[in-house]
């Protein structure tokens, strides 16, 4: 059999991949998240929440997309060239939104009346509460350090990225801190005095104790150690804030978090975390006070136009494939008739067995003759 004009077997699964794959240009845009560093200007609406003292805390952030995207920009071979001992890069203690980010700290813990101890455990509980995400799934990277206000944006990170978070948080806030690195860990020293828990003492000799604080997990204490690492040395890193990355990115201030101007004074709060009172004192408030948001605006055709016109031609093209599937005549078969055989007739024989004999002539005759072809005597 001959197939004439219509498509081939080899062509239909062709043309099915073609409106599969126009059908994936089409909805790939509008069903995924768009990619942070897709976007431009406007905010990102964070929220979260967490315990502390026996209440439940929620803040929403509004974060500028073009100071993440300008962290984001920051190559991974530049994050980790000088490795753990060179975090510094990434605590942005000069960066203006985590300075306002921590004052706003600051004031709720100062009008809750909490003191040194409990208003760095405070802000430990919000790290905390960040989701642990791994490196290698979410980045592709075995190692990627992210600055805070990724950390912030992308909803979590591993061990170092919410250290360096809430190191730059505990500096900004005045506190003491260092960098502590257990085996294949990463955690944050507090300069304290005279607490619980576990410390090390930097520089050697010195009288100075910074005691241990984990920031993934929840319900750590400051100086309490995670199992794992009992009985482990481990590295400590000052923090040289002067190598820390500064963007180069102007951006107006959200309503959230508002500090009171453009240089904004932070109280100093001492240098040392203290004992905590036997009673906390109970807060007069449930959670930061805070003003709504910045909506996030999103307009397909007036902030990305060759999007909008992709998509339009890619509808208009599965429109026209479709149509064109099922209103198509289907082309006739074409095949050609086997050749003909011709029949000969057989032409028998006859046997010479059983012949009847004219007795008269002797002439052979058919076994049915009842008259002699010869002479014509009867013979039956």
């Amino acid at each position: 059999m001959v197939r004439m004009n219509g498509l081939s077997h080899k062509q239909k699964p062709i043309r099915l991949l073609i409106i599969v794959a126009l059908a994936l240009i089409i909805t790939v845009p509008i069903v995924l998240p768009h990619q942070a560093a897709a976007q431009t200007g406007g905010y990102y609406d964070k929220s979260f929440a967490w315990d502390y003292n026996g209440k439940h805390w929620t803040w929403n952030l509004s974060i500028p997309v073009d100071l993440y995207n300008a962290y984001k920009s920051v190559p991974v071979s530049t994050r980790t060239q000088n490795g753990p001992a060179g975090y510094g890069f990434l605590t942005t203690t000069y960066d203006y939104y985590i300075k306002t980010l921590a004052q706003k700290l600051n004031d709720t813990t100062t009008q809750l009346g909490y003191n040194s101890f409990d208003q760095t455990s405070f802000v430990l509980a919000f790290v905390q509460s960040l989701p642990y995400t791994s490196d290698k799934v979410t980045t592709g990277y075995d190692e990627y350090p992210r600055f805070p206000i990724e950390t912030l944006v992308n909803d979590g990170g591993d061990c170092e990225d919410t250290a360096i978070l809430f190191a730059s948080l505990t500096l900004s806030m005045g506190y003491g801190t260092v960098y502590i690195n257990p085996p294949n860990h990463y955690a944050v020293g507090i300069l304290g005095n005279d607490l619980q828990g576990t410390y090390w003492t930097y520089p050697t000799g010195s009288n100075n104790t910074y005691y241990y604080c984990e920031t993934t997990g929840d319900s750590f204490t400051i100086g309490q150690l995670p199992d794992e690492f009992k009985g482990q040395n481990a590295y400590i890193y000052s923090i040289d804030e002067s190598t820390q990355f500064v963007p180069n990115v102007m951006f107006l201030p959200t309503p959230e978090p508002s500090p009171t101007d453009s240089t904004v004074t932070y109280p100093t709060p001492t240098s040392a975390i203290q004992p905590a009172p036997t009673e906390s004192t109970s807060p007069t408030i449930t959670e930061p006070s805070v003003q709504p948001v910045l909506p996030l605006s999103f307009n397909l055709i007036t902030d990305n136009p060759l999007l909008f016109i992709i998509i339009a031609f890619a509808i208009v093209v599965s429109i026209a494939l479709a149509v064109w599937s099922v209103r198509k005549p289907k082309r006739l078969q074409v095949t050609t008739p086997a050749a003909l055989v011709p029949i000969i007739p057989q032409v028998q024989t006859p046997s010479l067995e059983g012949n009847k004999f004219c007795i008269y002539c002797g002439s052979s005759n058919k076994t049915y003759a009842a008259f002699c072809e010869k002479c014509g005597k009867q013979i039956a």
